[in-house]
């Protein structure tokens, strides 16, 4: 059974890196202010795109990690960091219960916001997840494209950091496409998929757990357990969120009929999932996605249609 464990990532590294240097301990604090790990990619200043072509040469397929940023990735000792210098680390761990980061058998994908410090925080925590061994690290530069090899993959969303709601629903249809990719082949062993969402972008936590319900959905052969999981801000509990779970032809019975712009012509026979998946016009009896239902379609591989139904 294989094991998948999806962590939202924002900027908390970062700010511990700049702000927040004492979490480190005695010994690694005076190394974190001499190396600077935060201005790894300072050169490409605030270019997402080129932050996102160097991660895709450094760690891509076929990607080769120069010399300096290696050298840099070992002077800052990741395999000393202590958990609690993120929230995304340290709830790994309390969840994991194990001292160790990641475990060579399990992929650890990490969901980065398409921003630069989120692309560098994220790239950051990577190295951290990995005990320092930038070997194991993958990059991702679209979420349909990952495969379900063992390591940490960081995954660059894009739009995810969207001011429009147009630009949130490619987001959501990113992470939808994601957990697809995830997913057994026929004949594969079912997976176990561990949501950690104590960072990244909070207004996407609750479409992953949209996505979370959406993986709770596929039956026992290709989805054998999902759990949730949150940092309580104030102690050091880790929270399991409660999941539901949803019947799969009934949601593809309900979402059938949107076109590819997200709008549906006449209102589905069964509107279990209006205000959540999608919203209702029933005066012009029309409907349109929202970013969830978005990113819930491309999960379960419903397709769009030029004209909805009725």
């Amino acid at each position: 059974m294989r094991e998948v464990h999806l962590i939202s990532v924002g900027r908390s590294l970062l700010d511990t890196f700049t702000k927040k240097r004492e979490l480190f301990g005695d010994h690694l604090r005076p190394v974190i202010t001499k190396h600077q790990p935060q201005n790894i990619l300072a050169d490409l200043g605030t270019s997402t795109d080129g932050v996102n072509g160097r991660l895709t040469a450094w760690f891509g397929e076929g990607g080769h990690l120069p010399e300096k940023p290696a050298s840099l990735i070992a002077a800052v000792e990741a395999r000393l960091w202590p958990a609690t210098v993120c929230a995304e680390m340290e709830t790994f761990t309390r969840v994991t219960r194990r001292n160790s980061v990641a475990d060579d058998n399990e992929l650890v994908v990490l969901l980065a916001t398409d921003t630069v410090a989120g692309l560098v925080s994220g790239l950051w925590t990577a190295v951290g997840i990995a005990d320092g061994e930038h070997h194991r690290i993958r990059y991702v530069a679209e979420p349909a494209s990952i495969t379900p090899a063992p390591g940490v993959a960081l995954v660059r969303v894009p739009y995810l950091d969207a001011s429009n709601e147009r630009g949130f629903i490619t987001a959501m249809s990113g992470l939808g496409a994601l957990g697809h990719a995830l997913l057994p082949t026929s004949g594969g062993q079912p997976v176990n998929f561990r949501l950690h969402l104590s960072g990244g972008f909070k207004a996407a936590i609750p479409y992953l757990i949209g996505l979370a319900e959406g993986l709770r959905s596929f039956p026992p052969s290709q989805v054998a357990d999902v759990e949730a999981y949150v940092l309580h801000d104030t102690s050091d509990n880790v929270i399991q969120l409660p999941l539901r779970t949803l019947y799969p032809d009934a949601i593809r019975n309900e979402l059938a009929g949107f076109a590819p712009d997200g709008s549906r012509k006449g209102l589905p026979a069964e509107r279990s999932m209006d205000g959540y998946a999608y919203t209702a016009d029933l005066v012009g009896r029309t409907a349109r996605l929202t970013p969830f239902g978005a990113g819930l379609r491309t999960l379960l591989g419903i397709p769009a249609e030029a004209i909805g139904r009725g």
